[in-house]
């Protein structure tokens, strides 16, 4: 009698506890302009965390006394009750410091930046995390894909080998559309480096920022801003327009912690890139005609030490092409969950990708791989991980009802 009543008194603790739990919504804006700020990071532990949207939007389920820390790089953080946010969360902006506060001569700076950001890309190579991915694309004003899925590959200091470990898709062809495209894999766009060990880029390679030349390629400023005590170094890297034009180049401004030299954040935008579109000979036949079309895209890559080492938390991507007079913008958001064989967690979907693992080439088909896994709705409809934006519910709501997941 006294191991049932004990038996009871567990399940009821453990039911009330559960209860507690509740989803919180909020939207992060700056303190001072009330701008929204877009993939600030809110954080409770490494299996309940979550970025804002586009919007500066989040949703977190959480026990109301839950002590959540909000962050955005270049603002203070903001540690709060889960039931006091009231929907509005506003960061305070750090100071810039005055240039006589700090004179540094620029080359030796970035020369050490370069030097220990590829120290910690070889140290944590084989640093792996789960991602959360969600991608749209737009022929002019219409959303006419629609992708979410999970990913798996190498989190330290910049992405790599990222592979597919679940998915999702939807899409349609717009009235107005002279084509039928397909669900490219602009996630590869995520996996962007900014330091390189090369000497000089060649035309096979990316310019990127930080390497040893640098100078004859980029025009640079930086300042310093405040972080609570701790100095961040801002750094403008401008590519020359001479270079623009003969190379696929990045232009970038990275946030690099002084103490460390670790890079915190990089905001910039990709020149002279290009992108592959396929388009069927015939409606409905499998049988494509490939075209190779310019393209730029702006990035913002937010990186995190939560776990002991710097690695990419967030990634947003959004990228530009015209194709038969149609303007085509494709956004992908990227959400680290950092959950590896260090983490322990009982999470359903990271039993169910180790057994659902795909590997994912650069020119892989990500549609087609989803296709072989087919569409479970009572899992993603679990799933939302980031908050949706109103544009990206709506086209979720659209696709549901109409039954188009796992149909283009």
């Amino acid at each position: 009698m006294n191991r049932l009543l004990i038996s009871m008194a567990l399940f009821w603790t453990q039911l009330v506890a559960g209860a507690q739990t509740m989803r919180f919504e909020a939207t992060v804006i700056d303190a001072v302009t009330h701008d929204h700020l877009p993939f600030a990071s809110v954080y409770l532990s490494p299996q309940i965390s979550t970025i804002t949207n586009l919007d500066g939007m989040f949703v977190i389920d959480c026990e109301p006394d839950d002590i959540l820390r909000i962050s955005y790089v270049g603002y203070s953080n903001m540690t709060i009750k889960a039931s006091q946010m009231q929907g509005i969360v506003a960061l305070k902006p750090h100071e810039h410091l005055l240039p006589d506060v700090v004179v540094l001569p620029v080359k030796p700076l970035i020369n050490k930046i370069c030097k220990e950001t590829l120290k910690q890309k070889r140290m944590h190579k084989n640093k792996t995390s789960e991602f959360f991915y969600r991608q749209t694309a737009f022929a002019d004003s219409t959303c006419y894909e629609f992708l979410e899925a999970f990913l798996d590959g190498g989190s330290g200091v910049a992405l790599h080998d990222l592979r597919l470990m679940t998915g999702r898709y939807a899409g349609i062809v717009p009235d107005s559309a002279h084509f039928y495209s397909y669900f490219g894999n602009f996630f590869t766009f995520s996996e962007l480096e900014v330091a390189a060990t090369y000497a000089s880029p060649s035309r096979d390679v990316d310019c990127v920022p930080l390497f040893r030349n640098y100078e004859k390629y980029y025009n640079c400023s930086y300042r310093v801003i405040d972080e609570d005590g701790n100095r961040i170094f801002v750094i403008d890297f401008f590519p020359k327009p001479e270079k623009v034009s003969a190379f696929a180049i990045i232009g970038a401004t990275l946030f690099v912690d002084e103490k460390t030299l670790h890079l915190r954040r990089i905001v910039g935008q990709g020149y002279n890139f290009w992108v592959v579109t396929r388009v069927p000979k015939v409606r409905g036949i499998k049988v494509y005609n490939h075209y190779m079309l310019p393209t730029t895209f702006l990035f913002d890559i937010n990186l995190t030490e939560e776990r002991g080492f710097p690695e990419v938390q967030s990634a947003f991507v959004q990228s530009f092409h015209v194709f038969e007079g149609q303007k085509i913008t494709t956004r992908s958001t990227l959400f680290n969950l950092s959950m590896n064989e260090n983490v322990k967690s009982t999470n359903f979907f990271q039993r169910l990708f180790k057994k659902r693992k795909a590997k994912m080439k650069f020119d892989a088909k990500i549609q087609e791989v989803i296709d072989k896994q087919g569409y479970d709705s009572v899992f993603w409809n679990k799933n939302e991980i980031v908050r949706r934006t109103s544009v990206e519910q709506r086209v979720v709501d659209m696709f549901e009802h109409n039954k188009l997941f796992g149909v283009f």
